[in-house]
């Protein structure tokens, strides 16, 4: 948690989907992080500790649940 309110990392490879996710949540009260990719959302966890991850299935390189398929050795973090 940052402070005191929920951390979610939105990922999305689509830069209007994602910045729009991400007001909608901070406006909400939730502090977010947001990632474009797979590669860069392993980074985000590494440093942070999320709530509530929201993953896109369709991106180029890794889809959505190959790399939830994977977290999940290591994480039970909530995804959507």
């Amino acid at each position: 948690m940052v402070g005191d309110c929920a951390h979610i990392l939105v990922v999305d490879d689509d830069l209007r989907l994602r910045s729009l996710l991400q007001r909608y949540l901070q406006e909400s009260g939730f502090a977010v992080s947001a990632a474009r990719d797979a590669e860069n959302a392993r980074m985000f966890l590494q440093q942070y500790v999320f709530d509530l991850l929201i993953v896109d299935v369709m991106m180029p390189n890794e889809s959505g649940l190959e790399f939830l398929q994977k977290l999940r050795q290591d994480s039970n973090v909530p995804a959507i």
